[in-house]
């Protein structure tokens, strides 16, 4: 049993396998009594200064809307150290390279599953991060109480 983290590092990306993996960051956070680092990697689509600038203040900008959608205004959960920070790169890169202190446990949602494979975020984390990885699994939605006939007239 790990005695406890004093980091944990959640990728960001607003998906809601990232929102999952955002709360449950924040709860390990608190359970550790650790502090709280949301990251947003994003590949920029030109590599000149100029854009990469823009790149970078966009990928800020979409950071604090997720965050806000999260934990409402402010973007901020309370009762925890936390700090977000938007990165260029690849998202399994970026996330590896954020969480290479002695005690953070980085935190990542799993993605959909697809009839194809392909890139996984998660996967790349847990194959290359040198410190503990928790994938989070996609939250299941309840299912929805019958539908009346008056309800299903309305679609």
């Amino acid at each position: 049993m790990h005695e406890g983290y004093r980091r944990v590092v959640v990728g960001v990306s607003g998906s809601m396998g990232s929102i999952a993996a955002l709360h449950r960051a924040v709860t390990e956070a608190r359970r550790f009594d650790a502090e709280v680092l949301a990251v947003m990697a994003t590949t920029p689509n030109v590599h000149s200064a100029e854009h990469i600038v823009v790149e970078r203040t966009m990928a800020e900008r979409a950071l604090a809307e997720v965050l806000e959608s999260a934990f409402g205004a402010g973007g901020r959960p309370p009762g925890v150290r936390f700090s977000a920070v938007a990165a260029l790169g690849g998202a399994g890169p970026v996330l590896a390279q954020a969480a290479d202190r002695d005690g953070d446990l980085l935190v990542v949602g799993a993605r959909r599953r697809r009839l194809l494979p392909g890139f996984s975020t998660a996967r790349y984390c847990t194959a290359h991060a040198t410190c503990p990885v928790l994938v989070v699994p996609l939250p299941t939605l309840r299912p929805q109480a019958q539908l009346t006939a008056f309800d299903a007239a309305e679609f």
